[in-house]
């Protein structure tokens, strides 16, 4: 082994531990590196057999096969690499690598083994914790809101990095504040509840207002109060909020821990991202809903044309319409800021004919009716026409209007003029009224700007693929055949642990046998029946894996999802650069009788990038938001009412008190969200 001694320095030098053993398998050379990696002194290590690999076979077994190989290979040495578990002298082991080189004389005898052992327990430790990551940014990418990306974010922190002390703060713009969403058990019990910051306040402000990173390795304080840790991680998670990752020990986290803490936070980011604007989405559609639903006989007429209209005049034309044949309204138009002057044109209208005209123009001045609700956004109500010096309303009262309010059309920044609405009677603008015009002048807005300036969806192009699957490894598919039933989704919340809960409804067929079935299935975790109507049912549905979260996994955003006479139907929406042929031939590669029925290309509209209030869904409890979906799709508002509270209190396994505690708790949230 004279290369080893004049090369000793060299080797020495190496960070890797270098070793040699004679053909007994006995240490003749070993390096200070390998005496440190095995907890041995090296004049322990030498000749002694090699023990300490605990894996001997590993080594016997690479041996052989360097033999077979150098037969046929002609070469004096061969070598190869493989992993083993070295068991240092402290009894505990480590994963290591070993580059090993089975040395043979001239004359092809066997003259032992030479090798270098390097330490991989840390890259190990990688990429073991990252193969962890993979599935919580599964469920990162299916949380429905920033409030549960939070808690799945704390969770994965203590879960599957084994840091116990964890806390997430989530941006509020309104109040411009860090807000704690979700913080590990650890955290409150080390150091009770944490405070809301400001920007700039404690370290967590910090952080996110200058979106740079901190560590800390040492004692340091949190904030203002006092109140330290021995160490701390603090991530900037987009424009969303901030991770603090702390331990009352101080050197606690290494570098493996400070990267794989900020590759969640960036995950966590990209997850907050995706939420909140399928929430910012869902919100306004529902908001939409929300405030139309307040006008008894108009909302479901006024919906259809917001929902159908494709251009700003059939939305303005469709209102007034819908308003003018609505009591006590006799007449409704829209007037549109002129280009020049302060004069409102007459853009849609619908009533007494006559009394306005398309294209007229009426002045207003400061003191005119529209004048206000154009400059200031604030409804105007004109409760007798009669009063009015105004020339234009002094027409409109001899047509026979007696009162009239104006509705400013505006949708954030963006003023797309005013709603005049007229009524024959005196005084017929109450605080109902009022309410429910308001509400309707914001949605109007809001539909006009999703059709002129794509704020609420953008103007991108994306596939439609409708297909249907007869496979009946789809929950949907054999549960229609064998139940003989109609099975609609009507919606479905990802949950933290990645299962979906579904709210199936089945029309048709027997309802104990649905909910036999559901209970017997293999895919289902949970069912609870939520309400019965006349001819169907609705359940809520848990399932772990299923070809819809596979979808959502590809980048589909589902759209309709029903299952007959053991066929079921997709209809996903996929990104324009997205590849629809490969999610459809992953579909037909896994699910027997797959068909394409549809394929369509069309523009969608993307969420607004304003700010907007903090959402309903941000406000609910869990409880809360359970009892009022509940409710509403078990027909609890209905008229005849199609379930009572008992069902759904039993439904949800709580008293009829408790039940009705969290569904009024959630429907105060709703009221105040629409009158305030």
């Amino acid at each position: 082994m004279g290369a080893f001694d004049r090369y000793g320095e060299v080797i020495e030098a190496l960070d890797d531990g270098v070793y040699a053993l004679d053909d007994e398998g006995e240490f003749i050379f070993a390096n200070e590196a390998l005496a440190e990696l095995t907890g041995y002194d090296i004049e322990e290590l030498l000749g002694e057999h090699t023990i300490i690999i605990k894996d001997r076979e590993t080594v016997e077994l690479a041996e052989s096969k360097l033999r077979e190989l150098l037969s046929s290979s002609g070469r004096d040495d061969v070598g190869t690499t493989f992993e083993l578990e070295l068991r240092r002298a402290d009894g505990r082991t480590i994963a290591c690598e070993d580059h090993m080189t089975v040395l043979y004389g001239p004359d092809g005898e066997f003259r032992g083994t030479a090798g270098v052992i390097r330490d991989i327990s840390e890259r190990k430790r990688r990429e073991e914790l990252l193969s962890a990551l993979q599935e919580t940014s599964r469920s990162l990418m299916q949380a429905p809101s920033r409030e549960d990306v939070a808690s799945i974010v704390a969770a994965a922190t203590e879960r599957v990095l084994g840091l116990d002390m964890a806390v997430v703060r989530l941006y509020d713009a309104d109040e411009r504040v860090l807000r704690p969403a979700a913080a590990t058990d650890a955290v409150v019990e080390a150091l009770g509840e944490r405070p809301v910051y400001g920007l700039n306040e404690g370290e967590a402000g910090q952080v996110f207002a200058s979106g740079e990173t901190a560590s800390y390795s040492t004692s340091h304080a949190l904030d203002d109060s006092g109140t330290t840790v021995g160490s701390g991680l603090y991530m900037p998670v987009g424009v969303h909020g901030t991770l603090s990752v702390l331990s009352t020990e101080e050197d606690a986290f290494d570098d493996i821990d400070r990267q794989v803490v900020a590759l969640l936070a960036t995950n966590a980011a990209a997850a907050c991202n995706r939420a909140k604007r399928e929430q910012e989405v869902r919100e306004t559609r529902e908001r939409i809903a929300t405030i139309l639903d307040r006008i008894n006989g108009l909302i479901e007429n006024t919906v259809e044309v917001l929902v159908e209209a494709t251009t700003r005049e059939a939305v303005e034309a469709g209102v007034c319409a819908e308003l003018a044949a609505t009591e006590p309204y006799t007449l409704a138009w829209v007037g549109r800021p002129a280009v020049h002057g302060d004069n409102l044109d007459v853009s849609e209208w619908a009533g007494e004919a006559g009394v306005v005209a398309d294209g007229e123009s009426i002045p207003v001045a400061d003191g005119t009716p529209g004048a206000t609700a154009l400059a200031e956004g604030r409804s105007e109500i004109i409760d007798d026409l009669s009063a009015s010096d105004v020339e234009w309303v002094q027409w409109v009262h001899e047509a026979g209007v007696a009162s009239m309010m104006v509705v400013p059309l505006a949708y954030t920044d963006s003023t797309y003029g005013v709603l005049f609405v007229c009524s024959d009677r005196p005084d017929a603008f109450d605080d109902r009224e009022q309410v429910v015009l308001e509400a309707l002048g914001r949605a109007v807005a809001n539909a006009i700007n999703a059709i002129e300036s794509g704020k609420i969806l953008s103007a991108d192009k994306v596939i439609e693929l409708e297909f249907t699957v007869t496979d009946r490894d789809l929950l949907m598919s054999r549960l229609s055949a064998s139940t003989d039933t109609t099975l609609t989704s009507a919606g479905t919340v990802t949950q933290d642990d990645g299962s979906l809960r579904v709210y199936l409804d089945a029309e048709g067929g027997d309802t104990e046998a649905v909910l036999t079935a559901l209970q017997d299935d293999d895919a289902v975790r949970s069912v609870t029946q939520v309400a019965e109507h006349e001819g169907s049912a609705l359940f809520e549905v848990t399932v772990g894996e299923s070809l819809l979260a596979t979808l959502v996994d590809h980048g589909a955003v589902p759209k309709e999802i029903t299952g007959e006479n053991g066929v079921a139907r997709y209809t996903i929406e996929l990104p324009y650069e997205g590849d629809a042929r490969e999610v459809f031939s992953l579909v037909e590669d896994n699910y027997d009788g797959t068909d394409l029925v549809g394929y369509h290309e069309h523009e969608r509209p993307v969420q607004t990038q304003q700010e907007f209030q903090a959402s309903l869904s941000e406000r609910f409890t869990d409880r809360q938001e359970t009892a009022l979906r509940t409710a509403y799709l078990g027909g609890f508002f209905d008229w005849p009412r199609e379930v009572d509270g008992d069902e759904l209190a039993q439904a949800m396994d709580i008293s009829r008190p408790t039940y009705h505690q969290h569904l009024r708790a959630a429907q105060q949230k709703v009221y105040e969200e629409l009158f305030e």
